[in-house]
């Protein structure tokens, strides 16, 4: 832009510079006009009234370097050989000062020799016409030299403007792309990353601008970053698993206990569709509905693996954007397996209940009945269906009795609030085997014990008690009479964790592997018959189980059908409870 306007306004100063030399030359000629027509004669001309005037005119023409030529009103030279040099130019002037002009002038370019003739014919008074013809050869090579001169000059300047914008523009633009590898930086996500400030007024505006821009978009980030980790923190802490899924039935989002639930890895699974992750047919079809339904959904799903069986409750509902159209659908997943299996106890609780109080109470009112309608007047018959009537009272006290017992010891696990008392472990055990002693004679078995006496635990001794001659009994009625029922105590040592485990084993018909999970439920008999034959409540070992829970403990049973069982207590030891001595 600079070079192509710098060349224009060469151009224009040489055309001006022309038509300046131009008028300069002109004027130089009516100069030498109004000389040389000083000296024309006023009479008619001849040769004698000339001759002054051609002496004049030759001294000028040698001054000036400008021919002088006169002729009269008719346009005939004064010499004949002025017509020599005419041309059309000096024609065009002759003839418009014979039409009446005061002043003519005339250019023309000569292609044959080359040259440019300038013209300027005047009127003189006495009717004559004075030409004046300059060749401007040498004036136009001048003209030449001076354009030259002046389109350098402005080439020179150009190169000047040039250079200095150049660097001008060097420094604006370092600043631009200092700028611009910031803004980059910025749009790659280098939110850190300093605006420089340029010098310039323009540029220092745009990088203010971009300054604000960075804080805002920094400040946006943080709060982006922190509602991010408080809903990752939130869906990661909770216990219901969370999956999100678009239109197109790709995973958006998964919690961990959805993963869990699920065995997913939550990186691996990402906008990966539903179907290739998950297998449970189910589940799919679920999230099919839920895609499809505007309003919330709920149903029970089953999920089988290797190891167990879980039930899942699963609620679906429509997921959408900020502006209310739908894009997906949001699925809770809730284990409710210990739910279901509460209610299944419960269930199976209170059926078991009603069948084992319904039967003595139906013995006892059928005995009733039979006294009522005359027995009584057999006194033998009165008297056995009172002693049965009184089994059946005695039963049902003790199935309430253990019920009251294991409402108590539930109430105990739940608060924590069990007394403890630091005392031998060999005295608790010597207490449950003398109350179990008598049956045990009865049956002619023996019972036998290896507990070191220096052990001392820190227990609650009625309960734990209670539980050992619910474990004892259990052993004396499923023994066969002679056989011998061992209790053994020992102590286990794993790093900084001690603790005590008492196993109760007897000789008795053992239980099948298949019903050793449900041993420790309520009224859960193996073989009902013979355990009411037995005089069972069928509540025994729940108690045993609730009790060691409470000590915060566990228990456990190994059996093999045909030879015997074990029941084995495991209650945790301080280092109080450590063996003394």
């Amino acid at each position: 832009m600079v070079i192509a306007t710098m060349v224009a306004m060469s151009w224009l100063a040489s055309v001006g510079l022309a038509r300046l030399s131009q008028e300069g030359e002109y004027r130089r000629m009516q100069d030498v006009a109004r000389m040389a027509e000083a000296a024309v004669p006023a009479s008619p001309f001849n040769a004698d009234t000339l001759a002054p005037w051609h002496a004049s005119a030759d001294s000028l023409q040698r001054a000036t370097d400008l021919r002088l030529d006169l002729f009269d009103h008719e346009g005939n030279p004064a010499r004949p050989e002025s017509d020599e040099d005419s041309s059309r130019g000096a024609d065009r002037a002759i003839a418009a000062i014979r039409q009446g002009a005061a002043e003519a002038r005339s250019d023309h370019y000569d292609a044959e020799q080359g040259r440019r003739v300038l013209t300027l014919a005047v009127a003189t008074e006495n009717n004559g016409i004075l030409r004046v013809t300059s060749e401007t050869t040498a004036l136009d090579r001048e003209l030449r030299l001076s354009q030259w001169s002046l389109l350098l000059r402005f080439l020179a300047a150009a190169a000047v403007a040039i250079a200095a914008g150049y660097v001008v523009a060097k420094r604006a633009a370092a600043g631009v792309e200092e700028l611009a590898e910031s803004a980059s930086q910025l749009a790659r996500g280098s939110l850190q990353v300093a605006i420089p400030t340029p010098d310039l007024a323009e540029l220092s505006t745009i990088a203010a601008a971009v300054t604000g821009l960075r804080d805002q978009l920094l400040e946006r980030a943080r709060t982006i970053g922190r509602q991010g980790s408080q809903q990752a923190a939130v869906l990661g802490s909770m216990v219901e698993g969370v999956l999100a899924v678009d239109h197109r039935h790709r995973i958006l989002s998964i919690n961990t206990a959805a993963a869990d639930l699920l065995g997913l890895e939550p990186g691996k699974v990402l906008l990966r569709p539903l179907q290739e992750v998950v297998r449970n047919p189910d589940l799919r079809r679920f999230v099919l509905r839920a895609l499809d339904c505007k309003e919330t959904i709920e149903d029970d799903l089953v999920l089988r693996d290797a190891s167990r069986e879980r039930v899942l409750l699963v609620r679906g509902t429509a997921l959408r954007s900020s502006s209310g159209s739908e894009h997906g659908a949001v699925i809770v997943l809730n284990d409710v397996t210990h739910f279901r299996h509460l209610e299944n106890i419960r269930r199976d609780f209170v059926a078991n209940v009603s069948h084992e109080l319904k039967t003595p109470t139906a013995s006892i009112r059928g005995f009733v009945e039979t006294l009522m309608d005359g027995a009584l007047e057999n006194r033998e018959d009165a008297l056995r269906f009172l002693s049965i009537i009184a089994r059946q009272a005695e039963r049902l006290e003790a199935i309430i009795e253990d019920l009251l017992a294991l409402s108590r010891i539930e109430r105990i696990e739940e608060s924590s609030d069990l007394t403890l008392e630091t005392v031998s472990l060999i005295e608790v055990i010597n207490a449950a085997i003398g109350s179990c002693q008598l049956r045990a004679n009865e049956r002619a078995i023996a019972v036998s014990v290896d507990c070191d006496p220096a052990v001392i635990v820190a227990v609650n001794p009625p309960l734990l008690e209670q539980a050992l001659i619910n474990l004892i009994d259990n052993a004396i009625k499923y023994s066969d009479p002679g056989k011998t029922v061992r209790i053994a105590v020992t102590l286990k040592e794993d790093h900084d964790d001690r603790s005590i485990t008492i196993a109760v084993a007897d000789e008795g018909s053992g239980i099948d592997e298949q019903y050793l999970p449900r041993i420790f439920e309520r009224f859960y008999r193996v073989d009902r018959g013979r355990s009411r034959k037995l005089g069972g409540t069928g509540l025994g070992l729940s108690i045993v189980k609730h009790i060691v829970q409470a000590h915060g403990g566990s228990v456990d049973v190994k059996s093999t059908p045909g030879v015997g069982s074990v029941f084995a207590l495991h209650l945790p030891c301080h280092q109080a409870d450590a063996p003394q001595g």
